[in-house]
């Protein structure tokens, strides 16, 4: 019976493929500001010059979906579809669901199916992601037509995905029991609850450690992921109103990269599965979110082995939060932190001599309900912390007193620049740079955040030269109290009693 679900499933991409290919000789045209096209308005056009491409933004008339058609010459052409995703919980709904989605739909019933397209087509990328505050679905292939038929694979998954239905797909990739005998001991198990038991580092804890402290309340300090503790919470009814809540067109970016002959039989296709929904306001608030009002300071232990050596198993992060900015500003802050993180930036030659054992960072990070500036110490002890946090407010002072230095500036932009143009010709762009779009857009709101700041990279030795680094050093990190410093520290043999309280967990279920 399986074999023969795939073997139709397999049919109906062969369908679809010459279907597509039938129309292709009627979308060659461009497409033009105002232009009405099966289901969607063209809204605005615009360059991509770093990947030599011409943004055509559609918005879908009956749901509001955005579609970006970033068209260029590149022929391994990407699809990808991107939902706003929030973190409620800590058991890793969406990373249940994004796992699940592909195990089979209503069109496409089979859960060996995404398996046997990914190593039977000519695709050169297949798979999905999930971000804190975004789940994605990219996939990219050579041939126009063969991309068209996995993206109806893919939308398909996405609407209407059998996990709705088939609990046994929820209780393999989430989690359940397992007992293989009356006498053996009762475990765990599940694709998403193993792979999380792996993933669950010092460090990851670490920054969900931080994002507690520093967002209190919030979404932005539950896994995306999923906490391994916290798992076997989950329901499948969780997993069905997620799906229903968030998994909709309104709530949606899609993205077509690349040389299109037929993007008008892809908006096809998109306004295919669109229009069965109507439109849909999302308030995506984090309502449970309350501000910090001054500095914070928090000690974590995480839980190793008895026999592990934990001198040097600490991870510190010291971070501010940058209220009520604008893009420019967000931009601004990101060029500094570039600068400050350099190796041969002030800051991190004053951590490297004091605590030369440690590894360091520093970044931007709107992932949260607000825009904060990460400095990030690993491998450092957990006495180290005040040290951490002094060196970082004695450098960023001095900084904010001298500037960068110029020398220095214009061979980091150099290199950065190299970076980026180097990336614009990589034989993966579409697959490399979506994701980029997508998170600007899912974690700011703003659709075309991710160009705004590629072309602000032009501004790093005027705003260094001008003061602007200066002031935004100044404002958001040296006369910023709304700061917070937490400490996650290894913690040898407490991986032992974790386990042991696990165990004992299982036995009591066992016995009753």
């Amino acid at each position: 019976m399986t074999k023969k679900i795939l073997a139709i499933a397999l049919a109906i991409l062969v369908i679809c493929t010459s279907v597509f290919a039938q129309s292709i000789s009627e979308a060659k045209h461009d497409p033009t500001v105002g232009m009405t096209v099966n289901g969607f308005v063209v809204d605005e056009i615009s360059d991509f010059d770093m990947l030599g491409a011409t943004v055509y933004e559609f918005q879908h008339l009956k749901t509001g979906a955005t579609v970006l058609y970033v068209a260029n010459e590149d022929t391994n052409r990407t699809f990808d579809i991107i939902f706003r995703t929030p973190t409620e919980t800590d058991s890793g709904i969406p990373h249940v669901f994004e796992h699940s989605t592909l195990d089979g739909s209503e069109k496409y019933p089979s859960k060996a199916l995404w398996f046997n397209v990914s190593y039977q087509t000519y695709n050169t990328y297949m798979n999905a992601s999930t971000y804190p505050f975004m789940t994605q679905y990219p996939v990219a292939s050579l041939s126009e037509d063969q991309l068209y038929t996995l993206t109806d694979f893919y939308l398909d998954s996405v609407f209407n995905p059998l996990v709705m239905t088939d609990k046994s797909i929820f209780d393999e990739e989430a989690w359940r029991y397992e007992l293989e005998s009356a006498d053996d001991e009762l475990t765990l198990n599940g694709t998403v609850y193993s792979e999380m038991l792996g993933a669950t580092t010092r460090e990851r804890k670490a920054g969900k450690n931080f994002d507690r402290e520093i967002f209190p309340n919030s979404y932005a300090a539950n896994d995306s992921g999923g906490n391994p503790d916290v798992i076997p919470e989950m329901t499948w009814e969780q997993i069905q109103d997620y799906h229903d809540k968030y998994y909709h067109p309104s709530n949606s970016l899609t993205i077509l990269y690349g040389k299109f002959d037929n993007w008008k039989g892809y908006l096809e296709l998109l306004d295919s599965y669109f229009s069965t929904y109507d439109k849909k306001e999302f308030d995506l608030t984090d309502y449970g979110y309350t501000p910090i009002t001054g500095p914070v300071v928090a000690e974590y232990d995480f839980p190793v082995e008895a026999s592990s050596d934990t001198e040097h198993s600490a991870t510190v992060y010291y971070g501010f939060v940058c209220k009520d900015i604008d893009q420019d500003t967000m931009n601004k802050i990101d060029l500094m932190t570039t600068l400050a993180g350099d190796t041969s930036s002030v800051l991190m030659e004053n951590l490297r001599n004091a605590l030369p054992y440690g590894s360091f960072n520093v970044y931007i990070d709107f992932g949260g309900p607000e825009t904060i500036v990460k400095f990030i110490a690993n491998t450092v002890n957990a006495e180290d912390a005040e040290t951490f946090k002094a060196i970082v407010d004695e450098s960023m002072a001095k900084i904010a007193q001298e500037g960068f230095n110029p020398t220095a500036v214009d061979s980091i932009v150099a290199a950065y620049k190299l970076d980026i143009m180097l990336s614009g010709e990589s034989s993966s762009v579409g697959v490399d740079m979506m994701p980029n779009l997508a998170y600007y857009w899912a974690g700011t709101g703003y659709l075309y955040g991710y160009q705004d700041f590629i072309d602000s990279i032009d501004n790093f030795q005027q705003w260094n030269d001008d003061g602007t680094f200066k002031d935004v050093i100044s404002k958001y990190i040296i006369n910023n109290d709304l700061n917070a410093l937490v400490t996650t520290k290894a913690v040898a043999g407490l991986k032992e009693q974790k386990d042991a309280e696990l165990a004992a967990r299982l036995a009591e279920i066992k016995a009753n």
